[in-house]
């Protein structure tokens, strides 16, 4: 009994001693994890952080472009891009050639090199298409990376390649609109978190992850694809059958100021932007190149004469048969005219006409015209790059001045600029601001509206009116005659424009253009066609009317404008269904 009872108090002492042990144990325990999670709580949290978390950056989606009626001219699409951290790849050799066997464009001895940089973050490919991102991620290569990015497409190839512009590897606008609205297209990346397992790949994220993308602003155009392509066509045709070096069509709605078509040849792929060729045909010729306009500036001396009430309509006129010497220069017309009523002179396009009429106004008066027209500034159109043109002070002027800027001499302008011109007479009088984008859309909610805008009264609606039964009289009887149209009336106005080459004029290059509205009495459009040095029918009523006409003769159809040609009587009957703009209300009547 007694050794039972010793055994038993030796067992109860090893047991208290064993509970004793295992308790101080778990007191340590606790300790250390109450130290660890609370005092320690911070450092351990950013390291397991650093170990397994990720921040995760979702690149965002720069906005799409559209046209006038929904078509998809700019978008950007998935390509994503390889990376390496050099320090993570374990067999650089390897790893180089299992990469290239995936990409055979890319070099494995200078993967190799890239490699084992000693760079923290090498590009390895950029832009790559997302079936062979997929491959080369489910090797798993270590140190090795794919990040989601996108690329720039244009669907539409060259069509309003200018215009549109383009967006380099990173998606920053460049050209044309793409750079304009280079803020309002592209957006901030939204940064998120997530965990990666021990090969550092991402195996779950924030719920903003799956969110999507962050999406800039979709750019709604007033350019309308269809007069687009009629108008390319018809240009890229007529520019080699006449042997141009270059050609242009500008399409503008007169009472909105919304450009329907700028084309200009030869063209420009936004999509190949980097190709050496194309560099020179990048710029958008309409806005950035001035030219001298030649005869089809007339119209400012006109107007300026009907404006003043300095001449009338059936007042006649000597052109000396095509030859007068005016301030000690010859001054010759294309034919030897003789007697001619102003309108005959505009129909005709006499130089010496033009500068009898032109000398009732004095110089500084002229100049005012000019002005007012707009000549001489940038018509703040959205787009980069606009050139003012050029045109000096009366005080700068010589003697001859005065005769010369009647014809279209001693001015350089751009196209657009005349566009906007010859819209004011047609609008009844308004010079507008001309503009590309109609609305910015962001989501299903539009942002922002652009409406017309007026800078200032050219022309009174009476002068306005007068000088459109002018120009239709250059379609019907003169000059413009290739630029008519059946059941429909055009005013008009052709140009040649003698290059200015060593200090002179040249002989034998010349810039030839045709401008015009249609329908006269209510026009949908005004349209300036201009060619650059062609080799073949080098003037305006023969190379660049023709052209307005086929072009004109499609785009009525397409807008669905219905024939119905009144025959003029008096100046004020092409004016009859026009809106009255002195109301204020700049719309298509």
């Amino acid at each position: 009994m007694r050794r039972v009872g010793y055994f038993t108090g030796y067992s109860r002492s090893r047991l208290y001693l064993v509970v004793g042990f295992f308790g101080l144990s778990f007191l340590a325990i606790l300790v250390r994890l109450t130290v660890v999670q609370v005092g320690q709580y911070t450092y351990w949290r950013d390291s397991a952080e650093a170990q397994y978390g990720r921040r995760i950056t979702v690149s965002p989606v720069r906005g799409s472009i559209y046209d006038r009626r929904n078509n998809v001219l700019a978008a950007s699409i998935p390509a994503p891009s390889v990376y390496t951290a050099p320090r993570k790849v374990r067999q650089p050799g390897a790893t180089a050639q299992k990469i290239a066997n995936i990409f055979p464009s890319l070099s494995q001895s200078r993967l190799e090199r890239q490699l084992a940089s000693k760079s923290s973050f090498v590009w390895l490919a950029r832009q790559v298409s997302p079936e062979k991102a997929s491959a080369l991620e489910a090797l798993s290569l270590p140190g090795i990376y794919i990040k989601k990015e996108t690329r720039r497409i244009y669907p539409r190839g060259v069509m309003a390649g200018p215009t549109i512009g383009y967006a380099g590897i990173d998606e920053q606008g460049l050209g044309g609109l793409e750079h304009q609205y280079n803020e309002v297209l592209s957006t901030q990346p939204r940064r998120t978190k997530g965990t990666r397992d021990a090969r550092g790949r991402t195996v779950s994220s924030d719920q903003d992850a799956h969110a999507g993308p962050p999406r800039g602003v979709d750019l709604h155009l007033t350019l309308d694809m269809r007069l687009q392509h009629i108008a390319e066509k018809e240009l890229a045709q007529q520019a080699e059958a006449i042997g141009a070096r270059s050609g242009l069509v500008v399409m503008m709605d007169p009472y909105t100021g919304g450009i329907l078509t700028l084309a200009s040849y030869p063209f420009f792929n936004p999509n190949d932007y980097r190709n050496k060729e194309q560099r020179a045909w990048r710029r958008n010729r309409a806005i950035t190149d001035p030219i001298e306009p030649g005869s089809t500036f007339k119209v400012v001396a006109a107007a300026a004469a009907l404006e003043e009430k300095t001449v009338g309509l059936d007042e006649v006129f000597d052109c000396e048969k095509g030859w007068t010497m005016r301030n000690n220069r010859v001054l010759r017309d294309h034919k030897p005219f003789e007697f001619l009523t102003f309108p005959e002179v505009m129909e005709n396009s006499s130089n010496i006409g033009m500068a009898k009429i032109n000398e009732r106004i004095g110089s500084e008066q002229f100049y005012d015209y000019i002005r007012r027209f707009g000549f001489g500034e940038k018509s703040l159109i959205d787009l980069p790059g606009e050139h003012p043109g050029g045109i000096r002070p009366p005080e700068a002027w010589s003697a001859l001045s005065h005769d010369s800027l009647t014809i279209g001499q001693e001015i350089t302008v751009t196209p657009i600029q005349l566009v906007t011109a010859f819209s004011a007479i047609a609008n009844g009088g308004w010079l507008l601001r001309p503009r590309f984008v109609d609305r910015t859309v962001k989501g299903d909610l539009v942002e922002q509206t652009f409406k017309p805008e007026r800078r200032r009264r050219v022309l009174s609606q009476q002068t306005t009116n007068r000088l459109t039964s002018i120009l239709v009289g250059v379609v019907e009887r003169g000059t413009g005659a290739q630029a008519a149209l059946d059941g429909y009336l055009v005013a008009g106005k052709s140009g040649t424009a003698q290059k200015a080459e060593n200090g002179r004029y040249s002989r034998s290059k010349v810039t030839v253009s045709f401008i015009g509205y249609a329908p006269a009495e209510a026009p949908r459009f005004v349209m300036l066609v201009m060619f650059d040095e062609p080799k073949k029918k080098r003037w305006g009523g023969s190379a660049a009317a023709p052209v307005f006409r086929r072009i004109a003769e499609q785009a009525l159809h397409h807008l669905q404008v219905p024939p119905g040609r009144l025959h003029p009587e008096v100046e004020d009957t092409y004016v009859a269904n026009r809106t009255e703009v002195e109301s204020g209300r700049a719309v298509r009547p």
